[in-house]
């Protein structure tokens, strides 16, 4: 089999519904072609997806993707991010359709290539980032009642410490004591100081927070590992801005969290790596996959079912607000959580999530064919 060319479908942009305030989001798909008639079909944000046209446009002189063998993702990847400095986020979309060929050819769901460590897995809901409290406490609450069985809040951030310790104990005390929540501080152009993510810390372990996700940049070594060693009971997952698995050995021997996070920017055998290395350091590798634009097409339910330490599978919510409910009609099998609070693998092959592609051509506004 050999890749044969690759088309971008970008569409048009819609509401987000994601942001506290009106803003816009635009999704698109790419379609790489083989000679046997396999595609691999991803869905993302047009800006990666044009990265994607442009750079495989480029490296076309001396080395064209056209030509090679899809189940080569080692050999491609190596060569486009030497010689080629293709990023990792560009990386990632490529890789995960490459493994959408694989799982199609092979005629499995990609998890079952990666080697299945589970059928089904409990997932969170990731709440928009709202502007008040009650936003906040009525999307949790609705959670619960939903199955959701944790709730992460993407809280006020940035200088607003104090914001988010009222946020935290109201939730804490809506949902009561035994419900489990995380708290994304992650909010640019930066998160807290060193001071407020301490404090923050010691209402999170008396709230009993799981997690305490990105309170500090990840350039801050000694403050990572501080805070880690100061929170007693919630721990620490960092960080969602990694850019390459080389980022995490000085993190993981300063003790600079107790959760290692899989970036939305890996593509799955990117994401693989980080849980075998977690795995091998005795941590849990928990996958983001918030505002990555995947569209229902989600690479990282397949590693979180491939890995024995992954907990939790990412569910924004509301659900459908990156996918369905921008693009009706294009998006099949939207991952949904079941009374119980799990999503359950993919029957269909590949990635499973497939996109109509007579929907698709209604919203698309520009194909790209590099």
């Amino acid at each position: 089999m050999k890749i044969t060319g690759l088309e971008v479908w970008i569409f048009e942009p819609r509401p987000d519904h994601h942001e506290a305030d009106t803003v816009t989001r635009q999704n698109g798909i790419a379609r790489i072609f083989t000679d046997e008639g396999i595609e691999g079909v991803i869905s993302a944000s047009t800006s990666t997806l044009r990265a994607l046209a442009n750079r495989w446009a480029a490296c076309r002189q001396h080395f064209s993707i056209e030509g090679q063998d899809p189940f080569d993702r080692e050999m491609i990847e190596r060569v486009l991010s030497w010689r080629f400095s293709w990023p990792t986020g560009v990386l990632g979309i490529l890789d995960t359709g490459l493994w959408d060929i694989a799982g199609k050819a092979t005629g499995k769901p990609i998890y079952k290539l990666l080697g299945a460590a589970k059928e089904k897995i409990l997932a969170y809901g990731s709440t928009v980032h709202h502007s008040t409290d009650e936003s906040f406490i009525e999307t949790v609450l609705k959670c619960q009642k939903k199955g959701f069985t944790a709730v992460k809040l993407h809280g006020y951030g940035g200088r607003a410490a104090n914001e988010d310790i009222c946020l935290c104990r109201a939730v804490r005390k809506a949902v009561g004591d035994d419900f489990t929540l995380m708290i994304d501080s992650l909010v640019y152009p930066g998160p807290y100081t060193r001071e407020e993510a301490l404090r923050v810390g010691r209402v999170l372990d008396e709230l009993n927070f799981w997690w305490y996700e990105d309170p500090l940049p990840k350039t801050d070594l000694d403050g990572l590992a501080e805070v880690t060693e100061a929170c007693k009971v919630v721990q620490v997952r960092e960080s969602d801005r990694v850019e390459t698995i080389n980022e995490y050995p000085e993190m993981i021997r300063r003790r600079c969290m107790d959760i290692m996070a899989g970036p939305s920017v890996f593509g799955i055998s990117g994401l693989m790596k980080l849980a075998h290395l977690a795995e091998a350091n005795h941590m849990n590798m928990e996958p983001h996959d918030f505002g990555a634009g995947t569209g229902g097409q989600t690479k990282s339910l397949h590693v979180a079912l491939a890995c024995d330490n992954t907990k939790y599978f990412e569910q924004a919510v509301p659900e459908g607000c990156f996918d369905e409910a921008i693009y009706p009609g294009v998006y099949k099998d939207p991952i949904k959580v079941d009374s119980e609070g799990y999503v359950h693998a993919p029957t269909k092959l590949g990635l499973g999530f497939e996109i109509d592609l007579e929907e698709a051509k209604k919203v698309t506004v520009e194909r790209l064919k590099p």
